[in-house]
Formats: C-alpha cells, sequence, structure tokens
C-alpha cells in the first residue's frame, strides 16, 4: 500500500484547505487495460465514414476504349477501370464501423486502474463549496488560475439538483470539463492533466477503488 496526500481546494475562498491522505494498492495496476480500454474509445468515436467510387459510381461512357483486337494494346473494357486516369481506385475504403467488443471486467478495472493513477501523481484534487447553489464560473476560474490547473475533468453526482450549476460554472472555461461519475471513462480520466470531485463524492470513489 501507498500512502499519497491529496490537495483540498475550496472553491469560493480559492485556496488550499489542507490535505487527505489515502493509502492506495498499486501493484495491481494494469497498463494494458488501460491502454486496451483507451483503444476501444477511441475506435468507437471513428465514423469510418471513408469512402471511394466504385466503377458504377463513376461518370463516364460504358463503350470500350477501343476494339478488341488489331490494336497491339492490351485488350481494355472501360475508361472507368483503375488502370485509367479518373477511373475508379482500387481496394479504397468503404463505409463501415471501427466498433469492437470488450469484456466488462476489463472496462471496469481499466477506469479503477486510472484513477488509481492520477491518485498516485497527486492528480486528484478534493474540492469544498463546489457543490453549491452559489457556485460561478468566476469563484472556479479563480481558484484554477490560484492553483495552476489549466487542465481539469470536474466529476459530480448527477443525483444531487444542486449540481447543474456546476455544469454551468464550467462549460465556459477553457480545457476544462464537467462529468458524472456515472460515465466516468477512461479516455476523460486520461485527457485532462487534473481530476476535481467533491470530498463526500471522494467517499465512493475510495470504495470503487478499493
Amino acid at each position: 500500500m501507498t500512502a499519497i496526500s491529496l490537495k483540498i481546494i475550496d472553491f469560493k475562498e480559492a485556496k488550499n484547505n489542507s490535505e487527505e491522505k489515502i493509502s492506495i494498492d498499486t501493484k495491481d495496476i494494469s497498463e494494458a487495460s488501460i491502454a486496451y480500454t483507451l483503444n476501444w474509445q477511441r475506435s468507437k468515436r471513428r465514423s469510418g465514414s471513408a469512402k471511394i467510387k466504385q466503377m458504377s459510381e463513376i461518370s463516364g461512357t460504358t463503350a470500350k476504349p477501343y476494339k478488341q483486337k488489331g490494336t497491339g494494346h492490351a485488350r481494355q473494357g472501360s475508361k472507368r477501370s483503375v488502370q485509367f486516369v479518373g477511373g475508379r481506385t482500387c481496394f479504397g475504403p468503404t463505409p463501415r464501423s471501427f466498433d469492437y467488443s470488450l469484456p466488462k471486467k476489463i472496462a471496469q478495472k481499466a477506469v479503477v486502474d486510472a484513477l488509481k493513477v492520477k491518485i498516485f501523481q497527486k492528480e486528484v484534487i478534493l474540492a469544498d463549496n463546489i457543490i453549491a447553489k452559489d457556485i460561478k464560473t468566476s469563484f472556479v476560474n479563480k481558484a484554477l488560475e490560484t492553483n495552476k490547473i489549466n487542465s481539469v475533468l470536474f466529476l459530480y453526482d448527477g443525483t444531487q439538483e444542486v449540481a447543474v450549476n456546476l455544469v454551468k460554472a464550467v462549460r465556459n472555461i477553457k480545457n476544462a470539463k464537467s462529468l458524472d461519475i456515472k460515465a466516468i471513462n477512461v479516455y476523460d480520466l486520461l485527457k485532462y492533466k487534473f481530476v476535481i470531485l467533491d470530498k463526500s463524492l471522494f467517499e465512493n470513489v475510495k470504495k470503487i477503488i478499493g
């Protein structure tokens, strides 16, 4: 077990309150599960809309370029063939899905491992007064600037009505995103440098990571 001290920030006062200590087991972290899940998420995001034109989709005459025999040239059936300029493309891309199946247990372990990595690197920050009715963009911005945080993922509990105020406060901040804890995923955890969440929500996260 490794003991880690996590910073606690008061988002109304824009200052550090204290630290919270946590012990995590880093021995069972699987880089392979994180990488595999990340590639799976990125594959799902691919549109797969690249497409080349088949011969039937190319405009042009359907007549033979010249007669079959007697010209001294190789026989040709169409000016739209792949060997002619303006003809079809051979073995080009067609619309497809890049998605593939991923075992549920691997995806769950990858999220847990990514959280452990963030905690181990002290990139998880706990927050005071962030899930509140009067939270504003100015409060959040000031706290981030004071603590030199320029890339951050905010996690919140979507069952709390006041969480919508955090979403509104964060949506206009550059390189910042708010995400319901139920939708937590490896891609967003790795995309942003820091992860910020309410202290009460962190108690649930500790149960997830064991």
